[in-house]
């Protein structure tokens, strides 16, 4: 669902239990955030390793070896880092974890904070933390949701011993209450950045089309349309409720949606990166909620989403997140 709205919100909203006053969405002041991360890039580069496997997370193997690769860059104007990684088997390269992260400065707090999702072997996951970077080492404070509801709260640090080498390091793994402790240390090696023959501009204008879609299906209240948009298995992860799995259930939470009053709906993509298996969309939502004709009110928010290529030229919607910039009434 790539909207980036949830029906709980349109409820509270036309009830006025959300303020109604109109959202603006106010461009960044990057120099804060700029300031905040300056101290994080000696880690900006591409990374490869092989190492055991560590275990401790829900579905991560432990004792096989591993092969990983992981790209840390700058991303919107050096307001935040983006981690990606892909790690697979040695001895029959299947997937054993990937993901993506982003760090950026919290406005209020003024913290560095972590969000990031992925996969580990099979099993969905997303996580939140704060960061903070104390004698050249990056240290996290991390908690991560599975699909299956494992919780995991753990921390994590970053290291560099020399220029060309990052040591990782998971530790104090509590799951769903349970003490795991510590896992085994991470080592990666500094690599040159590969070309590929991944065209990115193609794939972004393939995605685009897909946006497009998207946008019309929804504004004419089309829930199937958007359903369609996405894989078998696609998970969306709205704010305030439930994760939810699957092109159905995806297709009633939009039908919800429309029925309520959403529409207008427009995306604004700000980045876009990855390779030809995922890619990667960073971007903003703007929409309506109307009651008989008449806009009660505007929102806004920002989002990440995970496109898959399923054929040749063909994205789907494997993963999506998103939060809206309305304050709630406390």
């Amino acid at each position: 669902m790539k909207t980036k709205l949830n029906i709980s919100t349109v409820v509270l909203a036309l009830f006025g239990i959300i303020s109604g006053q109109t959202a603006t969405a106010q461009a960044p002041n990057p120099h804060p955030a700029q300031e905040a991360l300056k101290g994080l890039q000696p880690f900006i580069g591409n990374w490869a390793g092989e190492n055991e496997a560590i275990g401790g997370f829900e579905g991560l193997a432990k004792g096989k070896m591993v092969t990983g690769t992981e790209r840390v860059r700058w991303i919107l104007n050096k307001t935040a880092v983006q981690f990606t990684w892909d790690d697979k088997f040695k001895d029959d390269g299947k997937p054993f974890a990937f993901g993506t992260g982003i760090i950026t400065l919290d406005p209020v707090s003024k913290k560095l904070i972590s969000h990031s999702f992925g996969y580990d072997g099979k099993v969905y996951w997303t996580g939140k933390g704060v960061v903070e970077l104390k004698d050249k080492v990056l240290h996290f404070d991390m908690e991560e949701n599975t699909i299956n509801k494992t919780n995991t709260k753990y921390q994590s640090t970053r290291r560099k011993p020399d220029r060309k080498t990052t040591i990782i390091h998971h530790k104090n793994l509590v799951q769903n209450g349970k003490k795991i402790g510590n896992l085994k240390e991470t080592k990666m090696t500094r690599v040159p950045f590969k070309k590929t023959t991944f065209d990115i501009d193609r794939a972004r204008s393939h995605i685009d089309e897909q946006n497009k879609k998207y946008m019309g299906f929804y504004n004419n209240g089309d829930a199937s349309g958007v359903a369609d948009l996405h894989v078998d298995e696609a998970i969306v992860m709205p704010p305030h409720i439930d994760l939810v799995k699957g092109k159905e259930a995806i297709k009633e939470v939009i039908s919800d949606e429309i029925s309520a009053g959403a529409t207008d709906l427009v995306f604004t993509t700000l980045d876009m990166y990855g390779n030809e298996d995922y890619v990667t969309e960073v971007g903003r939502f703007s929409l309506n909620i109307k009651d008989n004709g008449k806009i009660v009110m505007n929102d806004s928010g920002k989002y990440i989403v995970l496109w898959k290529q399923v054929s040749k030229n063909n994205w789907l919607m494997k993963a999506d997140i998103w939060n809206s910039d309305l304050p709630i009434k406390q």
